[in-house]
């Protein structure tokens, strides 16, 4: 009689459901992994690992009426900062958002995709032609 350890076990049935995904769903797993880690790097110290804010300083991205109408404003924020008074939810926020310039494309369409996952009501990858998009556009308006 073969014994099989519980590990060899686990691992199978791991490579069984990878193997029943699609590219598609393992890319949106991968954006949604890789994204928390680097929101929990550049986002979390401020807007918290719940996305509740911090008493009244830095605005929530959790039931945010502003992350819902403003994706492409989000993606310059994380990217250059924000320096401008933005309303959230009917409350003023003054404290700027310091710039992530070393972020490349993909970093802020993993950011972005964890963020609008999360909070945002999406289930969706936000794609680096997205934030390239966005970027570009912002950076019209940066010059």
């Amino acid at each position: 009689m073969i014994k099989i350890k519980p590990l060899v076990l686990l691992f199978g049935g791991i490579m069984g459901l990878v193997a029943c995904q699609t590219k598609e769903e393992i890319k949106h797993q991968t954006y949604l992994h890789d994204g928390v880690e680097k929101y929990k790097l550049h986002c979390a110290n401020c807007h918290q690992e719940d996305g509740k804010g911090l008493a009244g300083l830095y605005p929530p991205l959790a039931n945010s009426d502003y992350l819902k109408k403003n994706k492409a404003s989000i993606i310059c924020a994380i990217k250059h900062g924000q320096a401008d008074t933005i309303v959230v939810n009917g409350k003023k926020y003054y404290q700027p958002m310091p710039a992530n310039p070393k972020l490349e494309g993909l970093d802020i369409a993993e950011i972005t995709t964890y963020i609008y996952n999360k909070w945002g009501d999406e289930t969706v990858i936000t794609d680096i032609k997205t934030v390239e998009k966005a970027l570009g556009e912002c950076e019209g308006i940066k010059k």
